[in-house]
């Protein structure tokens, strides 16, 4: 599996070089770190089958996705774009609807998306981490931390706030500051911050299995 950030993909066959049939873009370092992690989780032998690419910023999300008309496509066989919902979840939706129609037909492979947490809901990856740290006192003080400070701090989005609380709980659970999951995983690598197989994790694993799937299809003749 190849997971790569912006300019620190390796210079094969140039520099937008895609080596497997799955392209898999995702908006930060967060998911691309723990979307890796859970393929190798769920998939193991197959977890070499994603190329997963990290847009540095869901704002670059949809220019990347676009630019695959101008790629070298080389072995892909099914594009895939893992997306935060933010605050207007069905204008989220809207938009990647017409995106996906606009530059499918352009690169004839099949584009799915999945939107996080859900494509009815406000959010983003950090409500899927929350939803499965129900249960945990020191993520219950964290979310108590966010709803205190929130009214003190201007206008945040659902995603901001939440981000606030996955960053509480990480300090207090950990005792250092960490900005995303991402950092501080790598940071503590014997302790598994977040459990793969719960739940509120389900729609990746299905979104993941469905990518698995279209590479499986066999071309008619």
């Amino acid at each position: 599996m190849k997971s790569v950030n912006g300019p620190q993909r390796p210079l094969v066959d140039g520099p937008n070089a895609i080596a497997a049939p799955v392209l898999l873009f995702v908006e930060g370092a967060d998911e691309a770190y723990f979307v890796e992690k859970m393929c190798e989780h769920w998939f193991k032998e197959r977890a070499d089958q994603f190329d997963i690419e990290d847009a540095r910023g869901g704002g670059n999300l949809p220019r990347n996705f676009a630019a695959l008309t101008v790629r070298p496509l080389g072995p892909l066989k099914v594009v895939g774009v893992i997306t935060d919902s933010e605050e207007d979840a069905q204008a989220t939706q809207q938009r990647w609807r017409d995106l996906v129609a606009e530059i499918q037909p352009r690169i004839h492979r099949p584009c799915k998306k999945l939107q996080l947490p859900s494509e009815e809901l406000q959010g983003a990856f950090e409500s899927l981490v929350l939803q499965s740290l129900v249960g945990d006192s020191v993520v219950d003080c964290a979310k108590a931390f966010r709803d205190c400070v929130t009214p003190q701090i201007g206008v945040r989005t659902s995603a901001q706030k939440d981000k606030i609380a996955v960053q509480a709980w990480l300090s207090a659970l950990l005792g250092s500051a960490y900005a995303n999951v991402f950092r501080a995983q790598k940071d503590y690598p014997a302790q598994q911050l977040l459990n793969y197989d719960h739940e509120a994790f389900a729609p990746i694993k299905t979104f993941l299995e469905e990518l698995l799937a279209e590479v499986d299809v066999v071309p008619e003749v």
